[in-house]
């Protein structure tokens, strides 16, 4: 073992140890997990693993196999936190396995899984054990919709539920308003957006790193919500417990409501999967990122046109591949002033753009060795980060060009800094689909990888294969206007396909009405799945 291995293994060991967790205890570790993650190489890491394996600190499974995680990025060691809650029994309240769900599904979402066993566990280990939490809500806090049969004649009254929503600058949040808007404005039909706010609001059980959503304290009950000059109501809940009383009073408020369809805007909505589980009313699910959506929904679209169920493993497609239909998120450009300002940015006759709400995870070493190699190939370029960050600036000081690269925090009118802007670059993550949507619609070329969220924005013929190819792509649109105005047409194109949300729209209520059809042809007893 060598020095540096065993001075980190005797550190986390010191951490794990400790018998009386609290708040700052465990981001003072998940902290320091994160520093480890940075500072060694996986050998290192995996070393510091296979030493705590052998003589474990802590009999806290959640606490130590998620750490394990950490370091290795090893789904094995989810897999054991999964088989753990589940053996619990009666023992684990469904509280636990709800936040124990997100703290995944969000590593998960941020890449920090080693692709070994990625193919299988999402829709294997992690649906199982979502389907079995609401499953658990139904049966030991006895909350189960009663099943209306479906009206006759077409859609009048629809429930948009969401796990979250904050403002109108949470792309999602923009998102799930604009459709609920439209269903109201354009449609002509009764609609209430359910905030649910289930997504984790305060720590459960020692997993590392916690997590804990944004809740808006100010919507609370039912409020007139108002974003670009359009008004929707809207029921809010924003206790912070994920409690029998709380997921009750959601599930009586929809049923007061008596909506003819339920559409849950992103995935892993329990409320509205206790609906749909139950054959209680029909439910649509629309994804709000592009792969695989962890959802019982009677349907769940798609991101985009293309069936990524057809990439899963045989043996546990079916569950995915009967539910789901093609579908376009569709994407709305934010109001502008039309003012495209300087941005501090000064004269640089060049601009390239990365923009995201997680930039401290989401630009990593990797990528700003990318980010080097490119402005190496592009004298005078400048790289200019748009997006809060805390770690950020510091780390873009300790580049080759750090003159050259600028972070710029939060900015308003992102339309107007695209026009600023010359080229856009994504990093290599899940999300991002909603800056680059407002990208193209400028008419940005993109360069991105062949995954992810932005990828599949940018559309076909876009994406490169790897490192050395993004950086040549980057370097051809600096250094050659016709290639640029060639790709920049592109995107203004490829904004039409992915930008119609009206017609997405029609297309969601369409599918509405298939789900309706559906629930009146299944006997009471039948379940879903």
């Amino acid at each position: 073992m060598s020095d540096t291995v065993a001075a980190e293994t005797a550190a986390l060991t010191a951490l794990l140890a400790d018998r009386q967790f609290n708040a700052d205890k465990v981001n003072r570790l998940s902290t320091h997990c994160d520093a480890l993650r940075r500072r060694l190489d996986a050998d290192d890491r995996r070393a510091v693993a296979d030493a705590l394996r052998r003589a474990p600190p802590s009999g806290d499974t959640v606490l130590l196999q998620s750490v394990l995680f950490q370091l290795t990025g090893d789904l094995y060691h989810y897999e054991r936190i999964l088989h753990y809650l589940l053996l619990g029994g009666e023992r684990v309240g469904p509280e636990l396995m709800h936040y124990s769900y997100w703290c995944i599904a969000r590593q998960l979402f941020l890449g920090a899984a080693a692709p070994e066993k990625a193919a299988s566990f999402g829709p294997c280990d992690l649906f199982r054990f979502y389907e079995e939490t609401v499953r658990a809500v139904s049966r030991r806090w006895g909350i189960v919709p009663p099943r209306r049969t479906p009206r006759d004649g077409p859609i009048r009254r629809v429930a948009v539920l969401t796990n979250q929503l904050t403002n109108d600058q949470h792309q999602p949040s923009r998102d799930c308003f604009d459709y609920a808007s439209r269903l109201q404005d354009d449609f002509g039909l009764d609609v209430a957006i359910i905030n649910c706010n289930t997504m984790p609001l305060r720590l459960e059980n020692l997993f590392i790193p916690p997590m804990m959503a944004e809740v808006v304290a100010a919507y609370d009950g039912v409020v007139a919500l108002q974003m670009f000059g359009r008004c929707v109501k809207m029921a809010s809940f924003t206790d912070r417990a994920f409690s029998k009383d709380k997921i009750g009073a959601i599930v009586d408020a929809i049923d007061d409501f008596d909506p003819d369809l339920l559409v849950c805007f992103g995935g892993a909505n329990v409320v509205g999967d206790l609906f749909a589980d139950s054959d209680a009313r029909p439910v649509v699910c629309i994804p709000t990122t592009s792969g695989m959506t962890i959802s019982l929904a009677h349907l769940v679209l798609g991101y985009e046109e293309g069936d990524h169920t057809a990439h899963m493993p045989a043996m546990y497609r079916e569950p995915f591949a009967r539910r789901f239909r093609p579908f376009t998120l569709g994407f709305s450009p934010p109001p502008t002033a039309g003012d495209e300002g300087d941005h501090g940015l000064g004269n640089a006759p060049f601009v390239f753009c990365v923009v995201g709400t997680r930039l401290d995870l989401e630009v990593t070493a990797e990528f700003l060795d990318v980010a080097d190699a490119i402005l190496d190939r592009c004298p005078g370029a400048l790289m200019a980060f748009a997006g809060a960050a805390v770690e950020l600036p510091a780390r873009l000081a300790a580049t080759r060009n750090a003159a050259r690269m600028c972070s710029l925090g939060h900015v308003a009118d992102i339309r107007a800094f695209y026009r600023r802007c010359h080229a856009y670059l994504n990093p290599s993550r899940q999300g991002g689909g909603g800056s680059a949507a407002y990208a193209i619609a400028e008419g940005l070329p993109v360069v991105t990888l062949a995954w992810g969220d932005v990828a599949s924005v940018a559309g076909e013929g876009i994406p490169v294969p790897d490192r050395a190819a993004f950086v040549e792509r980057a370097a051809a649109l600096f250094a050659d206007p016709a290639e640029r105005a060639r790709q920049s047409a592109l995107s203004r194109a490829q904004f039409r396909t992915v930008g119609d949300r009206h017609r997405c729209t029609e297309r969601l209520l369409a599918y509405g009405e298939e789900a309706r059809d559906l629930l009146r042809s299944r006997p009471s007893s039948t379940a879903q799945n």
